[in-house]
């Protein structure tokens, strides 16, 4: 490979002057030449659509300064931190990084050591199965009471997965792991300050409900994003978009069929059909109102949001199981830079890189991923169909300009 490369993981939903900090960080920190990001596509952790499809974020990402920016397949994406973490750092690995650098509230703890430490430490079923609270709930029990910690932010939740994972791949002694302290306004604040970093759910509410001018632009995002802002509109969805269809699907399939859904289990398939069925009249709906009826105690809120996307994607168990096992490396954008370091591990690379979609892939490692591209554009407006999970080719940034190109 050329020189060397620091990895990110990131959703960029979106890239914000916070993201911008801790890309410069990352460089700064560990002197790499290259900086390769995995991006969640188009669809989030928290079992949403992105503000922006994945070829407008990965191309405002590589505008801001990224190299070259990988998909997370919607497979990792759409799951809990630690099935997350599995694919994202599996990917970077196999992109050739020896660092992966990430924000965390508690930059100081030896997330590494920490991981290993709990390996080692004598196994307690039990705790995990209190099934009145979430697993995670049950596992910072467990934290408190042998460690002494207890961790409540998303970024620390990560950081110990992104340490499990390069464990479990045999790589913690060739990937180091360095996190940096979480700058700016709290992961889920809603509110922009001018003097501080914006969330990106400030940032998306702000956009969603035209609360940005120009002006202000500049204040939270960088140049890249700012070009993007200006020229697409954001996607216009709210959660209740998705009822006709969760109605119709639900209330159209027996019990049996629902369970084949991927982790539509342990009653899961009932209480959703049932729920349905109480709102079933309804054209509109309070979407969280509808949430806090299916909500049960053992499930977090967004665990259940990603039930209801398993079900809009139609996803089996068979089938998530199949991707999660067929990882691949699939460029979304990239510079010079990036190209560069893209043609070197091409020829080493020990996951199958994707060039172009064709129709072996296209229904086999990449199913799951087109079949996301077109539920997102479902949900575009006026069902906007181009099918580019197909058809787009990634972006590349020439030289220092701000001028993209198709490939």
């Amino acid at each position: 490979m050329m020189g060397k490369a620091v990895g990110l993981i990131t959703e960029y939903n979106p890239f914000h002057n916070g993201h911008q900090y801790h890309l410069q960080q990352a460089k700064q920190l560990t002197q790499a030449d290259t900086v390769i990001a995995v991006m969640s596509g188009n669809f989030v952790q928290r079992g949403e659509p992105a503000l922006y499809d994945k070829w407008q974020r990965s191309a405002a990402a590589v505008e801001n300064g990224v190299d070259l920016v990988l998909e997370l397949p919607v497979a990792f994406a759409i799951q809990p931190g630690p099935f997350f973490a599995q694919g994202a750092v599996e990917i970077l690995v196999a992109a050739g990084v020896s660092e992966i650098v990430f924000g965390a509230e508690h930059a100081e703890w030896d997330f590494m050591a920490l991981a290993k430490a709990i390996q080692q430490a004598p196994d307690d079923s039990q705790i995990f199965q209190q099934y009145d609270q979430p697993y995670a709930s049950s596992y910072n029990q467990m934290l408190k009471e042998r460690f002494k910690i207890e961790i409540t932010s998303p970024n620390d939740w990560l950081g110990l997965s992104y340490a499990f994972a390069l464990l479990a791949l045999g790589q913690a002694d060739q990937v180091q792991l360095r996190a940096i302290q979480r700058q700016g306004s709290a992961y889920h604040a809603v509110e922009l300050h001018p003097q501080q970093f914006a969330s990106a759910t400030a940032l998306r509410q702000a956009l969603q409900n035209d609360h940005l001018n120009v002006e202000q632009l500049a204040l939270y995002v960088p140049k890249g994003t700012q070009r993007l802002f200006l020229e697409q509109a954001p996607l216009d969805w709210q959660p209740v978009k998705q009822w006709s269809l969760l109605k119709y699907i639900v209330m159209t399939r027996e019990i049996t069929e629902l369970e084949q859904i991927y982790q539509l289990n342990d009653g899961l398939a009932q209480r959703l059909q049932k729920t349905v069925q109480a709102y079933w009249q309804l054209e509109v709906l309070d979407w969280d109102d509808f949430m806090q009826s299916f909500k049960s105690k053992r499930y977090t809120y967004s665990r259940l949001q990603r039930n209801l996307l398993y079900v809009l994607l139609n996803i089996t168990q068979n089938e998530m199981e199949f991707a999660m096992q067929h990882l691949y490396l699939r460029p979304l954008a990239f510079n010079v830079q990036g190209q560069a370091w893209l043609k070197a591990l091409r020829k080493q690379a020990t996951l199958p890189v994707i060039g172009r979609v064709n129709q072996e892939n296209s229904k086999t490692i990449l199913k799951l991923d087109v079949r996301a591209g077109r539920l997102y554009e479902y949900f575009q407006p006026n069902h906007q169909v181009s099918n580019k999970d197909v058809h787009q080719h990634p972006f590349i940034l020439k030289g220092a300009s701000h001028e993209m190109e198709f490939k």
